[in-house]
């Protein structure tokens, strides 16, 4: 067997993944290097797909989250959080919460009659409704926060989105290849620990020369940056995968090729964007 073959996970294919990939990449390098206002975009439109994916999917256990408002709510955080900075974040964040529980009110009331229309279900979906919001936009929109960051903002969301992407690749690519010793089978049966110690050596090489190059820190500090990288990647990508395994699901969508749903791209960036804003917020202090 060829190291592609062992490489190709079953249902997926390799080359769409990577070519899907490269395109992901090359969107964000152009968004965030030309125009900052392009990356808010990006995550507006990251967000809003992300929502509602998320939202369907929890329709499969029953959970009832508005999808429109989701939407929209997604992407109208990302501008009030770019300029109104963490002021217009909380505000936001909080209103697209009440619009979801004014919204599915409105909803039981039309159909009273139904069955899963009793006060115990209005309260989960109340509650899945603001597990959506602090889960997508309003973890998205630290992305946000960093970027507007005159002196130094868009050097922090490429180096933490791109070690991100180093820890993923390499702890995919080499684990799926020389994978034996299984992480957490009962979760993600298929991350293994070979796969983790790739992720490791990636993120730890990629956020030390970040670190060093474009935020013109000390050496050191890019072992702390990789350090806090890699624990947000594995938990978000496991936090997700229990979610999937939940709902009993393979992917969240179909809509990229070779990866799943946007929400599959999104799982280890999402944490990782809060951990790097905290991060910075304490160099700045």
């Amino acid at each position: 067997m060829s190291i592609t073959e062992a490489a190709k996970p079953a249902g997926r294919s390799l080359s769409k993944s990577i070519i899907v990939g490269l395109i992901l990449g090359a969107v964000f390098l152009l968004s965030i290097l030309l125009i900052k206002e392009l990356m808010l975009v990006l995550c507006a439109a990251a967000a809003s797909a992300g929502a509602w994916e998320l939202s369907t999917a929890l329709r499969i256990k029953g959970w009832r989250v508005p999808r429109l408002p989701a939407v929209i709510g997604s992407a109208a955080i990302m501008p009030a959080a770019y300029y109104f900075g963490e002021l217009g974040q909380w505000i936001a964040a909080f209103g697209i919460v009440f619009a979801l529980v004014i919204w599915r009110t409105f909803e039981l009331w039309l159909q009273p009659s139904m069955p899963d229309r009793t006060f115990r279900h209005a309260l989960r979906d109340f509650a899945a409704a603001a597990f959506v919001v602090i889960y997508l936009p309003l973890t998205t929109s630290f992305v946000v926060l960093l970027l507007r960051r005159s002196e130094d903002g868009a050097g922090w969301v490429i180096a933490f989105i791109t070690t991100v992407a180093m820890i993923d690749t390499f702890g995919y690519l080499l684990g799926r290849v020389f994978g034996k010793h299984k992480m957490a089978p009962g979760v993600s049966p298929k991350k293994t620990l070979e796969g983790l110690l790739a992720s490791v050596i990636a993120g730890s090489i990629s956020a030390i020369l970040f670190s060093v190059t474009l935020l013109h820190q000390e050496w050191w500090f890019g072992l702390i940056f990789a350090a806090s990288l890699l624990v947000a990647a594995v938990f978000g990508d496991l936090a997700e995968s229990l979610i999937k395994r939940d709902l009993g699901v393979k992917d969240m969508s179909s809509w990229l090729p070779g990866h799943g749903g946007v929400m599959d791209r999104l799982d280890s960036i999402l944490p990782a964007a809060l951990i790097t804003y905290l991060l910075c917020e304490l160099l700045a202090r």
